[in-house]
């Protein structure tokens, strides 16, 4: 009974979780639009003036990180001291459960694998979800498939200039080295190196007597 009874209480935390964005983005009733470089604008209701009421909204379900992504997201534009968001229409985007499933159960944590319907269009999402103890509510911190949903795309890197190539440094010619000075300029190289070795001294011939 408490396994069927998380399954619901994850299957309507993850539905709720998927259609807040939307709700924020289509709430505007008003008539009145500013133009922003070509942009039309429309401020949103009192209940999601300010980016901290937004914020609050969201982090019921999400992550900071997920949080301040979805934020980003839905462009917002303070004019004439009002918060406004670019009208226009929001594509459709799944975010009904159809069905889903308990893939990891670790004590505070869950990995969900679950089916999202809606749009006409369905797809296949792994959620972790994470809290930091028992009486705790839980928290979606990652979500796969956010490059494909507008509304937790990542922001895109900035491209980076390549590097232009290091010019080649012309080396300095290397000194020749100056002669050795001799250590005796009278004597010749070659005296001085090759000298004849001194003979023996010839000693007195003793005279043999005949007879």
């Amino acid at each position: 009974m408490k396994t069927l009874d998380e399954l619901r209480m994850f299957k309507q935390f993850i539905s709720s979780a998927e259609q807040v964005w939307t709700q924020i983005a289509t709430s505007p009733r008003g008539k009145v639009v500013y133009t922003v470089n070509g942009v039309d604008y429309t401020p949103l209701p009192d209940k999601y003036n300010t980016k901290r009421k937004i914020s609050r909204i969201f982090r019921r379900y999400w992550g900071k990180q997920l949080t301040e992504t979805m934020i980003r997201n839905l462009q917002l534009r303070l004019l004439k001291g009002k918060l406004c968001i670019p009208c226009g229409t929001i594509p459709s985007v799944p975010c009904a459960v159809q069905s889903l499933q308990v893939k990891a159960n670790l004590p505070n944590q869950r990995t969900i694998a679950a089916t999202l319907v809606g749009g006409e269009k369905k797809t296949k999402v792994d959620y972790r979800l994470i809290r930091s103890g028992e009486t705790q509510s839980f928290t979606i911190m990652k979500r796969s498939g956010r490059e494909l949903d507008v509304r937790y795309r990542p922001p895109v890197a900035p491209a980076t200039a390549p590097k232009a190539a290091a010019k080649p440094v012309a080396k300095p010619a290397a000194k020749k080295a100056a002669p050795k000075p001799l250590l005796n300029p009278a004597v010749k190289p070659e005296a001085s190196s090759k000298r004849k070795p001194k003979g023996k001294g010839k000693g007195k011939q003793k005279l043999l007597k005949t007879p």
